[in-house]
């Protein structure tokens, strides 16, 4: 099994792996997702948004660039996007409306999906820590689970952070998603704490989000 560790290259998003690996690493082990209620669609339409995302300007954490994917014999089999926190959200912002824009959103749908999504960002995400480094949309094809490959992009992700002077990283998962938390034990990442909502409970089925932490 030959592995490469590469950067997101634009054919990812063509190929739509990269709205699959974003997609999966939403819904974890849940039938629904974040971007289930972000966007409001079936599978499908929540596929093509993503797709969209992945290409979209400005560059974003999402952005296909933005994304280090594993290959197995070539073949792309694992992905997560690790960023610099400074900014990071306000240009997903930025971009978010840009895709909607394309896809023809009206306001209602803009405020359709704040319905849906806003009580969970205001009342259920962990406070902040000060981590300057956040892993995010992780995920590993099924058929190459279990073959070490978060470990290996998680270890590429971070020396690109120590090499920009982070000190602290974080991942932020659902309550309950066992096999992404012994994933992120073996990578050195530690229970920090984490946040119970009766809102996620509602819409999504989980009691809330733990977050991990890993110095750096």
């Amino acid at each position: 099994m030959a592995v490469r560790i590469r950067r997101g290259r634009p054919d990812d998003a063509d190929a739509a792996f990269l709205a699959w690996a974003m997609f999966a690493a939403s819904r974890a082990h849940l039938p629904r997702g974040l971007w289930d209620l972000i966007i409001g669609g079936d599978e499908v339409q929540c596929l093509a948004y993503l797709r969209r995302l992945a290409l979209a300007e400005p560059r974003s954490l999402y952005r296909c660039e933005s994304f280090l994917i594993a290959e197995v014999d070539d073949v792309p089999a694992a992905a997560l996007t690790g960023f610099q926190v400074e900014n990071a959200w306000e240009i997903v912002g930025e971009a978010m409306n840009n895709v909607q824009r394309d896809l023809g959103w009206t306001e209602a749908d803009t405020a359709a999906s704040y319905m849906r999504v806003g009580p969970v960002w205001s009342d259920c995400m962990p406070p902040d820590i000060g981590a300057d480094f956040v892993i995010e949309s992780v995920a590993t094809d099924p058929q190459y689970r279990r073959r070490g490959l978060i470990r290996s992009l998680i270890e590429e992700a971070l020396a690109d952070a120590c090499l920009r002077g982070c000190k602290l990283a974080q991942i932020t998962t659902y309550i309950g998603n066992v096999p992404a938390l012994a994933a992120y034990d073996k990578s050195g990442f530690q229970f920090r704490d984490e946040k119970r909502c009766l809102e996620v409970e509602r819409v999504l089925g989980v009691p809330g989000f733990m977050r991990l932490t890993r110095e750096l």
